[in-house]
């Protein structure tokens, strides 16, 4: 199910607050990402520990394509 929903700013960067400790998804969605030519997609698994913050890149080393080919 859906926890939340963050849009990033012109830096691409975006944050999320008040998740409960527990495990989670950082997806797109099926929504494509352009980086160059190609188009990425993510799924990254995140754990949220009580009273720590985490901090998750996404870069196109985390992605797969969106044609299926993982890079």
């Amino acid at each position: 199910y859906l926890a939340t929903k963050a849009d990033t700013d012109l830096e691409g960067r975006a944050s999320v607050a008040g998740l409960t400790p527990g495990s989670y998804w950082i997806s797109s969605l099926n929504l494509d990402a352009a980086a160059g030519d190609t188009r990425l997609r993510w799924d990254v698994p995140v754990r949220i520990e009580p009273g720590k913050t985490a901090r998750i890149e996404l870069t196109n080393l985390n992605s797969t394509d969106a044609r299926g080919y993982n890079p």
